[in-house]
Order: C-alpha cells, then structure tokens, then sequence
C-alpha cells in the first residue's frame, strides 16, 4: 500500500523538515489548504537556529480537528521538570548536549507539559509494526531519524520524514531533504538503524489522519 501524498521539499536553508513533513500531511488530507509558508512555520514550533521538535506541530494538528497519536517511551512529564538533565540521560552527552543546544529548553518543556496533558501521547515504546498499523487505519506517519546514518555518512542529524506506505520489504517515504527525495523506499534493517540512533529509545512516532 502507498499513499499519494504530494511532496513538499525542504526549504533553501535545509531547516524546515519538520514544517515540509507537516506541510505534507495537511496538504493529504486538505487538499485546498493554504497559509503563508512563514505563519506556518511560527504555528508549527520554527525558530531561526533551533530545531523544530514535533510538540508544537502536534497540539496545532489537533487543534486543526486531525485525529493526533503520539507514541513514544520518551517521558514528556520528566522532560517538563527536569529539561536538559533528562535528555543527557536518555541520549547521551553527545547527542543530549547537541539536543539542548538546538532547542529552546524553556519553551519545549512547556510544551511538554501541555502534550501530557492533550490525550495525544501514548508512553510505549513502538516498532515497525505500530508504523504498519497506523498506515493499515488510514494514517499518515511522521518520524524523526538520524539521516546521517540513514545515508550511511558519520555524526547525527535530527531529520524528518512522512512514511506513507509499505511491502513486505521496505517502507515508502517522502524524505524532504535535502535533496528531496520524494517516494524514497527503505529497508526496514535501514530504517530501524536510523529511527533507533542513538538508541531504541529514540523511537517515536507521529500518526495523523481526519
């Protein structure tokens, strides 16, 4: 199965993957919507150097009337009180430290605690066969990956992808680069090693449909 969502790309600056993904499902599922590229990007958790986490996308889409799932063992509650120190713990010092340099501490632990409290995320650790799944009851899902180990290349970079399909093989992506990469098929062995860097507890998962 496939879904024929149209493909939006990455910005010029490479920093709008999150937007281009979210951009991507909204246009699946309301084909006539429209909104200023800049408005859209404030309402969906853009700053100017920072990475976008999902949090702000994911209360707007609910907000929007989509029916939001998000599952992931990532603790929000812990995270709202303790910021970095959480995400040093989970992540690394590596990776943590590049996390809360990338982010605005402050704003997103707010966020945290407003997505506790949303009913859109489910505290499990998830797997392939959740993507499946949701794909199966009409969702589209979004994740976040190491593209730098998808691509097979050293370090980490936090990157985000629609994932619109699947065969008894490879998932189907729409990977907004860049380059974009629209209808991108990955093993399932490539897409795990990604999704679970830097470790299994990275996994998570956005499920959105009407």
């Amino acid at each position: 199965m496939d879904y024929k969502v149209p493909f939006i790309s990455n910005t010029k600056d490479n920093l709008h993957c999150m937007q281009s993904a979210w951009m991507m499902v909204v246009k699946y599922f309301k084909p006539q919507f429209e909104m200023d590229w800049d408005k859209f990007s404030r309402v969906t958790g853009f700053e100017e150097d920072k990475g976008t986490w999902a949090m702000a996308g994911l209360l707007w889409l609910k907000k929007q009337g989509f029916n939001v799932i998000h599952l992931a063992s990532f603790d929000y509650e812990v995270f709202a009180q303790t910021g970095g120190a959480y995400l040093l713990k989970r992540a690394g010092k590596d990776i943590g430290q590049w996390m809360i340099e990338h982010s605005n501490m402050p704003l997103e632990q707010k966020r945290a605690r407003r997505l506790a409290k949303s009913g859109i995320w489910k505290k499990q650790a998830v797997q392939i066969s959740d993507i499946k799944k949701n794909l199966d009851d009409g969702f589209l899902v979004v994740c976040t990956i190491n593209i730098r180990k998808l691509d097979e290349l050293q370090g980490y970079f936090g990157h985000v992808v629609v994932v619109k399909g699947y065969d008894d093989k490879k998932l189907f992506l729409h990977d907004p680069g860049l380059p974009g990469r629209p209808d991108r098929k990955v093993t399932y062995k490539d897409f795990e090693t990604a999704w679970a860097d830097p470790n299994k507890d990275a996994k998570e998962l956005n499920a959105i449909k009407l």
